[in-house]
């Protein structure tokens, strides 16, 4: 793989302060990227920023709470400042609250819409703007594979679902202006907001439903970057899964492979 794809672009990754947009920020610097690590967390931000800069990468941290309009158009500025553009945009942020509907308050779905669908909305509209100057740039929004099949919880899976449907949308309001947005929806994936989970007996449950098995972060890496890269720029509006054959296979057990054993 070229180490320097992202020679000369910069990236704005959401959520940049662990997990996955901690690990976005240093494989987009590592590529020779400037990143600009947004988290409502300023801290852990900063320690994201810390080992790029360390490593001889460029990085600055922006603390953002993606649903406050003025956080996201100050964030899209600094960048400005900073930088001079902003050639891909990673929306990453987002919570998960898994509860049923009947036991989901309405402040929680609030909540969850707010920070998982209107904060990819308020930053895209922060953004787009500054791409359509230069006819150029690349959006990923990190979906769900609730997104794709239903599960999680209401509020995640309606979040996600219209995550995937607004990225649809834009990908053909701004094609005239070399944009290209796509989505990814991962499936159950090993990072530290779903540890209690991966750790319990429901986890050890899931694991087995999945053909994969739990992904690693390190799996769905190379998958935002080939969609932020000159790579993909002939893909735009599409939802690319990554969930370990979840939503593309049933296991019925052994007993129903097994059904016509020896039958001719």
């Amino acid at each position: 793989m070229e180490r320097n794809r992202f020679a000369d672009r910069v990236a704005i990754v959401t959520g940049g302060g662990s997990g996955l947009g901690r690990a976005l920020c240093y494989a987009f610097a590592e590529e020779s990227a400037s990143a600009v690590c947004s988290d409502i967390n300023i801290d852990t931000a900063k320690e994201t920023v810390s080992g790029i800069l360390n490593s001889g990468g460029k990085a600055i941290a922006i603390k953002t709470d993606v649903t406050s309009d003025a956080d996201v158009i100050g964030m899209a500025k600094a960048a400005i400042e900073e930088f001079g553009k902003i050639d891909i945009l990673v929306n990453n942020a987002g919570i998960n609250v898994r509860q049923g509907l009947l036991d989901t308050k309405e402040e929680t779905w609030d909540k969850m819409t707010a920070v998982d669908l209107k904060g990819p909305f308020l930053v895209a509209k922060a953004v787009i703007p500054y791409m359509m100057e230069r006819n150029y740039g690349k959006i990923v929004n990190i979906a769900s594979v609730a997104g794709v099949v239903g599960c999680v919880s209401s509020a995640y899976t309606a979040s996600k679902a219209g995550l995937i449907g607004m990225t649809k949308v834009w990908a053909l309001e701004f094609a005239p202006y070399r944009i290209c947005v796509n989505s990814v929806a991962p499936g159950f994936f090993a990072t530290p907001i779903n540890e209690a989970l991966r750790k319990s007996p429901l986890g050890e449950k899931l694991a087995k439903q999945v053909p994969l098995g739990f992904g690693k972060v390190e799996q769905i890496v190379p998958v935002v970057l080939f969609l932020s890269s000159s790579e993909s720029d002939y893909i735009t509006g599409h939802c690319l899964v990554v969930d370990g054959g979840l939503s593309g296979t049933r296991d019925f057990g052994p007993e129903y492979w097994g059904f016509d054993k020896g039958k001719k």
